[in-house]
């Protein structure tokens, strides 16, 4: 909605090069060994600050078979680009024109999208809530801060995607 009042397709948020979709696709995959390290920094520090350990609660668990193919194969694409079009493609650059300083549009974009991850899933859990805030917040800063120096939506749309895909298949495979 917001996109169409100012006259711009969704589309061009993602600003997609067909030129560019092999180079986008392999850094995509590149960048998870670099996300992990925030994911995974982001995970035990929350699980320190908020349980006393490094440990974190249990924080995956297996779904039914029709569920785990749809959060494996649908809504990781769905999601991984639907985020990282709202927070990054639409939210950083306007915070950044609109303050004028780059570090203040990445505080509140990822303020917003850890606050986001805080209710995902929704517990009413006040402590795990806490855990997911602060958990999200190093990753948010870094994939908002690489959006705003190379502002390529793609790479970290399939990045995004792929980790959230895996994160359905990995208890599958335990069964």
């Amino acid at each position: 909605m917001l996109a169409h009042r100012e006259g711009i397709r969704l589309a061009d948020l993602a600003r997609f090069e067909r030129t560019r979709l092999r180079r986008d696709v392999l850094l995509g995959v590149a960048l998870i060994p670099a996300c992990l390290v925030f994911i995974l920094g982001g995970v035990f520090a929350g699980g320190w600050f908020v349980y006393g350990t490094l440990g974190h609660p249990y924080l995956f668990g297996a779904l039914p078979l029709p569920a785990a193919l749809y959060g494996v194969l649908v809504w990781p694409f769905i999601w991984g680009i639907t985020e990282q079009m709202t927070y990054n493609g639409y939210l950083a650059p306007r915070f950044e024109v609109l303050f004028g300083d780059r570090s203040t549009a990445i505080a509140i974009v990822a303020f917003a999208w850890s606050l986001q991850h805080a209710f995902m899933p929704l517990t009413f859990d006040a402590q795990f809530m806490a855990f997911r805030f602060l958990s999200s917040i190093p990753e948010s800063i870094f994939v908002t801060w690489l959006y705003l120096r190379y502002r390529r939506l793609l790479p970290l749309a399939i990045a995004h995607a792929l980790m959230d895909g895996t994160s359905v298949l990995l208890p599958l495979l335990g069964r």
